[in-house]
Protein backbone atom coordinates (compact mmCIF):
# COMPACT_ATOMS: atom_id res chain seq x y z
CA UNK A 1 0.00 0.00 0.00
CA UNK A 2 2.92 2.34 0.63
CA UNK A 3 3.98 2.41 -3.01
CA UNK A 4 0.41 3.37 -4.07
CA UNK A 5 0.41 6.28 -1.64
CA UNK A 6 3.83 7.43 -2.88
CA UNK A 7 2.58 7.23 -6.49
CA UNK A 8 -0.46 9.36 -5.63
CA UNK A 9 1.55 11.99 -3.77
CA UNK A 10 4.10 12.18 -6.61
CA UNK A 11 1.36 12.68 -9.19
CA UNK A 12 -0.41 15.26 -7.02
CA UNK A 13 2.80 17.25 -6.55
CA UNK A 14 3.64 17.16 -10.24
CA UNK A 15 0.27 18.15 -11.68
CA UNK A 16 0.05 21.27 -9.57
CA UNK A 17 2.83 22.71 -11.75
CA UNK A 18 2.22 20.75 -14.97
CA UNK A 19 1.99 22.54 -18.29
CA UNK A 20 0.75 22.03 -21.81
CA UNK A 21 -2.06 19.62 -20.87
CA UNK A 22 -5.32 20.38 -22.62
CA UNK A 23 -7.83 17.68 -21.85
CA UNK A 24 -9.13 15.11 -19.36
CA UNK A 25 -8.20 11.90 -21.14
CA UNK A 26 -6.08 10.49 -18.32
CA UNK A 27 -8.95 11.14 -15.90
CA UNK A 28 -11.28 9.41 -18.38
CA UNK A 29 -9.06 6.30 -18.16
CA UNK A 30 -9.75 5.94 -14.42
CA UNK A 31 -13.17 4.69 -15.54
CA UNK A 32 -15.27 2.66 -13.10
CA UNK A 33 -12.65 3.03 -10.36
CA UNK A 34 -13.76 6.63 -9.58
CA UNK A 35 -17.38 7.81 -9.43
CA UNK A 36 -16.57 11.32 -10.72
CA UNK A 37 -15.51 9.96 -14.13
CA UNK A 38 -19.24 10.02 -14.88
CA UNK A 39 -18.61 13.68 -15.72
CA UNK A 40 -16.81 12.44 -18.86
CA UNK A 41 -18.35 8.96 -19.23
CA UNK A 42 -22.06 8.35 -18.57
CA UNK A 43 -21.50 4.59 -18.17
CA UNK A 44 -20.57 3.66 -14.59
CA UNK A 45 -20.23 0.08 -13.31
CA UNK A 46 -18.93 0.72 -9.78
CA UNK A 47 -16.36 -1.33 -7.91
CA UNK A 48 -17.99 -0.34 -4.58
CA UNK A 49 -21.54 -0.78 -3.31
CA UNK A 50 -21.80 2.87 -2.23
CA UNK A 51 -19.72 6.01 -2.90
CA UNK A 52 -20.10 9.45 -1.35
CA UNK A 53 -18.08 12.01 -3.25
CA UNK A 54 -16.60 14.93 -1.32
CA UNK A 55 -16.01 18.21 -3.19
CA UNK A 56 -13.38 17.84 -5.91
CA UNK A 57 -11.99 19.89 -8.79
CA UNK A 58 -11.05 19.38 -12.39
CA UNK A 59 -9.76 22.04 -14.76
CA UNK A 60 -7.80 22.57 -17.95
CA UNK A 61 -6.29 25.85 -19.13
CA UNK A 62 -4.71 26.51 -22.51
CA UNK A 63 -3.35 29.99 -23.20
CA UNK A 64 -1.09 31.01 -26.11
CA UNK A 65 1.00 33.16 -23.77
CA UNK A 66 2.81 32.72 -20.48
CA UNK A 67 1.78 34.70 -17.43
CA UNK A 68 5.09 36.57 -17.31
CA UNK A 69 4.52 37.81 -20.88
CA UNK A 70 1.42 39.69 -19.70
CA UNK A 71 2.21 40.52 -16.06
CA UNK A 72 5.57 42.29 -16.10
CA UNK A 73 7.48 43.61 -13.10
CA UNK A 74 7.77 47.40 -12.94
CA UNK A 75 11.30 48.06 -11.69
CA UNK A 76 10.32 51.51 -10.41
CA UNK A 77 7.44 50.30 -8.21
CA UNK A 78 8.62 46.69 -7.82
CA UNK A 79 5.05 45.55 -8.61
CA UNK A 80 3.54 43.36 -11.32
CA UNK A 81 1.61 45.31 -13.94
CA UNK A 82 -0.33 44.35 -17.05
CA UNK A 83 1.77 45.03 -20.12
CA UNK A 84 -0.11 44.76 -23.42
CA UNK A 85 2.88 46.10 -25.34
CA UNK A 86 4.96 43.14 -24.22
CA UNK A 87 2.07 40.76 -24.85
CA UNK A 88 1.76 42.11 -28.38
CA UNK A 89 5.34 41.03 -29.12
CA UNK A 90 4.36 37.43 -28.34
CA UNK A 91 0.95 37.43 -30.03
CA UNK A 92 0.29 35.59 -33.28
CA UNK A 93 -2.10 36.76 -35.98
CA UNK A 94 -4.80 34.41 -34.61
CA UNK A 95 -4.88 33.01 -31.06
CA UNK A 96 -7.14 30.74 -29.02
CA UNK A 97 -7.49 30.63 -25.25
CA UNK A 98 -9.62 28.09 -23.39
CA UNK A 99 -10.43 27.37 -19.76
CA UNK A 100 -12.72 24.62 -18.52
CA UNK A 101 -13.50 24.07 -14.84
CA UNK A 102 -15.65 21.39 -13.24
CA UNK A 103 -16.17 21.69 -9.49
CA UNK A 104 -17.77 18.50 -8.21
CA UNK A 105 -19.93 19.65 -5.29
CA UNK A 106 -21.75 16.41 -4.53
CA UNK A 107 -21.72 12.82 -5.80
CA UNK A 108 -23.74 9.87 -4.50
CA UNK A 109 -23.50 6.54 -6.34
CA UNK A 110 -25.16 3.19 -5.63
CA UNK A 111 -24.30 -0.13 -7.18
CA UNK A 112 -27.33 -2.03 -8.51
CA UNK A 113 -27.74 -5.59 -9.71
CA UNK A 114 -27.34 -4.57 -13.34
CA UNK A 115 -25.50 -1.25 -13.13
CA UNK A 116 -25.71 1.89 -10.98
CA UNK A 117 -27.77 4.90 -9.91
CA UNK A 118 -26.12 8.20 -9.04
CA UNK A 119 -27.09 11.68 -7.89
CA UNK A 120 -24.72 14.59 -8.53
CA UNK A 121 -24.27 18.35 -8.45
CA UNK A 122 -21.52 20.26 -10.29
CA UNK A 123 -20.57 23.85 -11.02
CA UNK A 124 -18.98 24.36 -14.43
CA UNK A 125 -17.24 27.06 -16.42
CA UNK A 126 -16.51 26.79 -20.14
CA UNK A 127 -14.54 29.77 -21.45
CA UNK A 128 -13.43 29.92 -25.09
CA UNK A 129 -11.82 33.01 -26.62
CA UNK A 130 -10.38 33.57 -30.07
CA UNK A 131 -8.56 36.85 -30.63
CA UNK A 132 -6.27 38.49 -33.18
CA UNK A 133 -3.14 40.57 -32.77
CA UNK A 134 -5.27 43.58 -33.80
CA UNK A 135 -7.23 43.26 -30.55
CA UNK A 136 -4.07 43.35 -28.45
CA UNK A 137 -2.78 46.23 -30.59
CA UNK A 138 -5.81 48.36 -29.62
CA UNK A 139 -5.29 47.51 -25.94
CA UNK A 140 -1.58 48.33 -26.20
CA UNK A 141 -1.62 51.46 -28.37
CA UNK A 142 -5.08 52.92 -27.84
CA UNK A 143 -7.57 53.91 -30.53
CA UNK A 144 -5.92 54.04 -33.94
CA UNK A 145 -6.57 52.33 -37.25
CA UNK A 146 -7.78 48.81 -36.57
CA UNK A 147 -9.67 45.98 -38.21
CA UNK A 148 -11.27 43.69 -35.63
CA UNK A 149 -12.50 40.47 -37.20
CA UNK A 150 -12.11 36.76 -36.46
CA UNK A 151 -12.49 37.61 -32.77
CA UNK A 152 -14.86 35.25 -30.99
CA UNK A 153 -16.01 34.81 -27.41
CA UNK A 154 -18.17 32.20 -25.72
CA UNK A 155 -18.04 31.86 -21.94
CA UNK A 156 -20.68 30.15 -19.80
CA UNK A 157 -20.84 29.46 -16.08
CA UNK A 158 -23.60 27.24 -14.76
CA UNK A 159 -24.71 24.69 -12.15
CA UNK A 160 -25.97 21.23 -13.00
CA UNK A 161 -27.97 18.87 -10.78
CA UNK A 162 -28.86 15.47 -12.09
CA UNK A 163 -29.58 11.77 -12.02
CA UNK A 164 -27.45 9.11 -13.68
CA UNK A 165 -28.51 5.57 -14.54
CA UNK A 166 -26.44 2.73 -16.01
CA UNK A 167 -28.05 -0.55 -17.03
CA UNK A 168 -26.54 -3.72 -18.51
CA UNK A 169 -28.10 -5.77 -21.33
CA UNK A 170 -27.29 -8.77 -23.55
CA UNK A 171 -26.00 -10.93 -20.72
CA UNK A 172 -24.06 -7.94 -19.35
CA UNK A 173 -22.04 -7.44 -22.56
CA UNK A 174 -23.74 -4.11 -23.33
CA UNK A 175 -24.02 -1.27 -20.81
CA UNK A 176 -25.90 1.96 -21.54
CA UNK A 177 -25.56 5.06 -19.38
CA UNK A 178 -27.81 8.13 -19.32
CA UNK A 179 -27.51 11.27 -17.20
CA UNK A 180 -30.36 13.76 -17.02
CA UNK A 181 -29.35 17.25 -15.86
CA UNK A 182 -31.18 20.35 -14.71
CA UNK A 183 -29.08 23.37 -15.69
CA UNK A 184 -29.02 26.74 -13.93
CA UNK A 185 -27.11 29.52 -15.68
CA UNK A 186 -24.84 31.76 -13.61
CA UNK A 187 -23.28 34.00 -16.26
CA UNK A 188 -22.75 34.12 -20.01
CA UNK A 189 -21.06 36.29 -22.65
CA UNK A 190 -20.77 35.61 -26.37
CA UNK A 191 -20.04 37.47 -29.56
CA UNK A 192 -22.16 36.90 -32.64
CA UNK A 193 -20.47 34.75 -35.30
CA UNK A 194 -18.49 36.66 -37.93
CA UNK A 195 -18.55 39.89 -35.91
CA UNK A 196 -16.32 42.62 -37.33
CA UNK A 197 -15.54 46.25 -36.54
CA UNK A 198 -12.99 48.46 -38.28
CA UNK A 199 -11.79 52.04 -37.96
CA UNK A 200 -9.71 54.11 -40.40
CA UNK A 201 -8.60 57.61 -39.34
CA UNK A 202 -7.92 60.10 -42.12
CA UNK A 203 -4.54 61.74 -41.41
CA UNK A 204 -5.50 64.95 -43.23
CA UNK A 205 -8.75 65.84 -41.46
CA UNK A 206 -8.84 63.24 -38.61
CA UNK A 207 -12.24 62.00 -39.75
CA UNK A 208 -13.19 58.51 -38.53
CA UNK A 209 -14.44 55.98 -41.07
CA UNK A 210 -16.36 53.21 -39.24
CA UNK A 211 -17.42 49.85 -40.68
CA UNK A 212 -19.31 47.19 -38.67
CA UNK A 213 -21.06 43.89 -39.32
CA UNK A 214 -22.65 41.42 -36.87
CA UNK A 215 -21.09 43.38 -33.98
CA UNK A 216 -23.31 42.05 -31.22
CA UNK A 217 -22.46 40.93 -27.69
CA UNK A 218 -24.91 38.93 -25.56
CA UNK A 219 -24.42 38.87 -21.79
CA UNK A 220 -26.23 37.60 -18.72
CA UNK A 221 -25.23 37.88 -15.07
CA UNK A 222 -22.31 40.20 -15.91
CA UNK A 223 -23.70 43.44 -14.48
CA UNK A 224 -23.18 44.66 -10.92
CA UNK A 225 -26.61 43.58 -9.76
CA UNK A 226 -26.77 41.49 -6.60
CA UNK A 227 -25.87 37.88 -7.36
CA UNK A 228 -27.65 34.78 -6.05
CA UNK A 229 -26.47 31.16 -6.07
CA UNK A 230 -29.45 30.10 -8.19
CA UNK A 231 -30.88 32.31 -10.94
CA UNK A 232 -33.90 32.38 -13.21
CA UNK A 233 -31.80 31.07 -16.10
CA UNK A 234 -32.70 27.43 -16.55
CA UNK A 235 -32.14 24.62 -19.00
CA UNK A 236 -31.85 20.89 -19.54
CA UNK A 237 -28.98 18.66 -20.60
CA UNK A 238 -28.10 15.00 -21.07
CA UNK A 239 -25.00 12.81 -21.23
CA UNK A 240 -25.25 9.47 -22.98
CA UNK A 241 -22.79 6.62 -23.35
CA UNK A 242 -22.45 2.92 -24.08
CA UNK A 243 -19.85 0.19 -23.63
CA UNK A 244 -19.80 -3.13 -25.44
CA UNK A 245 -17.70 -6.11 -24.41
CA UNK A 246 -16.71 -7.44 -27.83
CA UNK A 247 -14.84 -10.39 -26.34
CA UNK A 248 -13.12 -11.40 -23.13
CA UNK A 249 -10.15 -9.23 -24.14
CA UNK A 250 -11.71 -6.30 -26.01
CA UNK A 251 -14.24 -3.59 -25.08
CA UNK A 252 -15.48 -0.48 -26.92
CA UNK A 253 -16.92 2.68 -25.36
CA UNK A 254 -18.64 5.75 -26.79
CA UNK A 255 -19.81 8.90 -24.95
CA UNK A 256 -21.43 12.21 -25.84
CA UNK A 257 -21.42 14.72 -22.97
CA UNK A 258 -23.16 18.04 -22.37
CA UNK A 259 -25.93 17.98 -24.93
CA UNK A 260 -28.17 20.77 -23.74
CA UNK A 261 -29.45 24.33 -23.78
CA UNK A 262 -29.73 27.14 -21.23
CA UNK A 263 -32.43 29.80 -21.56
CA UNK A 264 -31.15 33.17 -20.29
CA UNK A 265 -34.00 35.32 -18.96
CA UNK A 266 -32.53 37.14 -15.95
CA UNK A 267 -30.11 40.07 -15.72
CA UNK A 268 -29.54 40.17 -19.50
CA UNK A 269 -27.81 43.00 -21.35
CA UNK A 270 -27.16 42.77 -25.08
CA UNK A 271 -24.90 45.29 -26.84
CA UNK A 272 -25.35 45.91 -30.55
CA UNK A 273 -23.58 48.07 -33.10
CA UNK A 274 -25.59 48.85 -36.22
CA UNK A 275 -24.25 47.32 -39.45
CA UNK A 276 -22.58 49.93 -41.61
CA UNK A 277 -20.30 49.74 -44.64
CA UNK A 278 -18.68 53.09 -43.86
CA UNK A 279 -19.89 55.84 -41.54
CA UNK A 280 -17.90 59.07 -41.43
CA UNK A 281 -17.57 60.84 -38.07
CA UNK A 282 -15.78 64.18 -37.82
CA UNK A 283 -15.21 64.61 -34.10
CA UNK A 284 -16.87 65.85 -30.94
CA UNK A 285 -17.35 69.37 -29.63
CA UNK A 286 -16.15 69.50 -26.01
CA UNK A 287 -16.94 73.23 -25.66
CA UNK A 288 -20.40 72.62 -24.21
CA UNK A 289 -22.29 73.60 -21.08
CA UNK A 290 -23.04 70.02 -20.00
CA UNK A 291 -20.80 67.22 -18.76
CA UNK A 292 -17.78 66.40 -20.95
CA UNK A 293 -18.14 62.74 -19.91
CA UNK A 294 -21.76 62.71 -21.10
CA UNK A 295 -20.73 64.37 -24.34
CA UNK A 296 -18.02 61.76 -24.99
CA UNK A 297 -20.40 58.92 -24.15
CA UNK A 298 -23.02 60.41 -26.46
CA UNK A 299 -20.41 60.79 -29.18
CA UNK A 300 -19.30 57.16 -28.90
CA UNK A 301 -22.91 56.03 -29.16
CA UNK A 302 -23.26 58.23 -32.24
CA UNK A 303 -20.02 56.93 -33.79
CA UNK A 304 -20.75 53.25 -33.29
CA UNK A 305 -24.57 53.44 -33.36
CA UNK A 306 -24.50 51.39 -30.15
CA UNK A 307 -27.72 50.21 -28.52
CA UNK A 308 -28.57 48.08 -25.49
CA UNK A 309 -31.41 45.60 -25.15
CA UNK A 310 -32.54 43.13 -22.47
CA UNK A 311 -33.93 40.45 -24.77
CA UNK A 312 -33.93 36.82 -23.64
CA UNK A 313 -31.81 34.32 -25.56
CA UNK A 314 -30.71 30.67 -25.50
CA UNK A 315 -27.28 29.05 -25.79
CA UNK A 316 -26.06 25.50 -26.27
CA UNK A 317 -23.48 23.76 -24.10
CA UNK A 318 -20.04 22.87 -25.42
CA UNK A 319 -20.47 19.20 -26.34
CA UNK A 320 -17.59 16.74 -26.05
CA UNK A 321 -17.34 13.27 -27.59
CA UNK A 322 -15.18 10.35 -26.43
CA UNK A 323 -14.51 7.04 -28.17
CA UNK A 324 -12.21 4.40 -26.74
CA UNK A 325 -11.09 0.82 -27.24
CA UNK A 326 -9.69 -1.21 -24.33
CA UNK A 327 -7.59 -4.38 -24.39
CA UNK A 328 -7.52 -6.47 -21.20
CA UNK A 329 -4.22 -8.32 -21.32
CA UNK A 330 -5.21 -10.00 -18.03
CA UNK A 331 -7.08 -9.11 -14.84
CA UNK A 332 -4.51 -6.49 -13.82
CA UNK A 333 -3.24 -4.92 -17.04
CA UNK A 334 -5.41 -2.79 -19.34
CA UNK A 335 -4.33 -0.95 -22.50
CA UNK A 336 -6.49 1.72 -24.12
CA UNK A 337 -6.76 3.93 -27.19
CA UNK A 338 -8.84 7.09 -26.72
CA UNK A 339 -10.18 9.70 -29.13
CA UNK A 340 -11.78 12.93 -27.85
CA UNK A 341 -13.38 15.74 -29.80
CA UNK A 342 -14.87 19.09 -28.77
CA UNK A 343 -15.85 21.67 -31.41
CA UNK A 344 -14.88 25.24 -30.51
CA UNK A 345 -16.08 28.06 -32.77
CA UNK A 346 -17.02 25.51 -35.43
CA UNK A 347 -13.49 24.09 -35.38
CA UNK A 348 -12.76 20.54 -34.29
CA UNK A 349 -10.48 20.22 -31.23
CA UNK A 350 -9.36 16.59 -31.33
CA UNK A 351 -7.10 14.59 -29.03
CA UNK A 352 -5.66 11.11 -29.43
CA UNK A 353 -4.15 9.01 -26.66
CA UNK A 354 -2.74 5.58 -25.84
CA UNK A 355 -2.87 4.56 -22.19
CA UNK A 356 -2.03 1.80 -19.76
CA UNK A 357 -3.49 1.09 -16.32
CA UNK A 358 -2.43 -1.39 -13.66
CA UNK A 359 -5.36 -2.64 -11.59
CA UNK A 360 -5.23 -3.81 -7.97
CA UNK A 361 -7.93 -4.59 -5.45
CA UNK A 362 -7.59 -1.23 -3.66
CA UNK A 363 -5.72 0.88 -6.20
CA UNK A 364 -5.11 1.64 -9.84
CA UNK A 365 -2.44 3.73 -11.49
CA UNK A 366 -1.51 4.35 -15.09
CA UNK A 367 0.27 6.33 -17.78
CA UNK A 368 -1.04 7.99 -20.92
CA UNK A 369 0.59 9.44 -24.03
CA UNK A 370 -1.49 11.94 -25.99
CA UNK A 371 -1.32 14.32 -28.94
CA UNK A 372 -3.79 16.91 -30.25
CA UNK A 373 -4.47 18.64 -33.54
CA UNK A 374 -3.43 22.06 -32.18
CA UNK A 375 0.23 22.04 -31.12
CA UNK A 376 0.83 18.41 -32.25
CA UNK A 377 3.23 17.83 -29.35
CA UNK A 378 3.40 14.47 -27.60
CA UNK A 379 2.54 14.63 -23.90
CA UNK A 380 2.92 12.12 -21.09
CA UNK A 381 0.24 12.01 -18.41
CA UNK A 382 -0.76 9.78 -15.56
CA UNK A 383 -3.48 8.88 -13.10
CA UNK A 384 -3.89 7.13 -9.76
CA UNK A 385 -6.70 6.17 -7.40
CA UNK A 386 -5.94 4.70 -3.98
CA UNK A 387 -8.35 3.31 -1.35
CA UNK A 388 -7.16 3.79 2.23
CA UNK A 389 -9.90 2.25 4.35
CA UNK A 390 -13.13 4.09 3.47
CA UNK A 391 -11.19 7.00 1.93
CA UNK A 392 -10.40 7.06 -1.76
CA UNK A 393 -7.99 9.64 -3.20
CA UNK A 394 -7.70 10.18 -6.95
CA UNK A 395 -5.67 12.43 -9.21
CA UNK A 396 -5.06 12.66 -12.96
CA UNK A 397 -3.24 14.86 -15.45
CA UNK A 398 -2.58 14.70 -19.17
CA UNK A 399 0.97 16.03 -18.77
CA UNK A 400 3.42 15.98 -15.88
CA UNK A 401 6.54 17.13 -17.69
CA UNK A 402 8.02 20.48 -16.67
CA UNK A 403 7.01 19.62 -13.12
CA UNK A 404 9.01 22.34 -11.43
CA UNK A 405 8.26 25.26 -13.74
CA UNK A 406 7.47 28.52 -12.01
CA UNK A 407 3.86 29.69 -11.91
CA UNK A 408 4.65 32.73 -14.06
CA UNK A 409 5.98 30.45 -16.83
CA UNK A 410 2.79 28.40 -17.08
CA UNK A 411 0.59 28.82 -20.13
CA UNK A 412 -1.22 25.47 -20.11
CA UNK A 413 -2.21 23.16 -17.28
CA UNK A 414 -4.74 20.53 -16.27
CA UNK A 415 -5.63 18.51 -13.18
CA UNK A 416 -8.48 16.43 -11.77
CA UNK A 417 -8.39 15.46 -8.10
CA UNK A 418 -10.64 14.69 -5.16
CA UNK A 419 -11.53 12.44 -2.23
CA UNK A 420 -14.39 9.96 -1.88
CA UNK A 421 -15.86 7.82 0.87
CA UNK A 422 -16.37 4.28 -0.44
CA UNK A 423 -18.14 1.35 1.16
Amino acid sequence: MKRYTITLITLLFSVINSTKAQNTMSFYNLGDNVAQTQNVSAVYLPKNNFTLGLPGIGFSINNPFKLNEFLVKNNATNKLETNFENLLLNTKALNQSTMHINASIFMLAFKTKKGSISLFANSKLANNVQYTDQSIKVAANGINDFDLKNNQLNTTGYHEIGLGITQQFLKDRLAIGLRLKYLNGIAHASLKNNASLSLVIDDTNQNWNIAAENASLKTSGISNEEKSFFTGNSGFGIDIGATYQVSEKWALEFNINDIGTINWSENNTNYNIKDTAGTIYNGVDLDVDGSIQDEIESALNTVFNATETIENFSTKLTTKTYFSAKYYADEKNVFSAVFANSPVFEKSMTNYAIGYNRLHKKATYGLLTSIDNQDKKIKLGGNAAVNLGVFQMYVATDNFFNTFKKVEEISQSSISLGINLTF
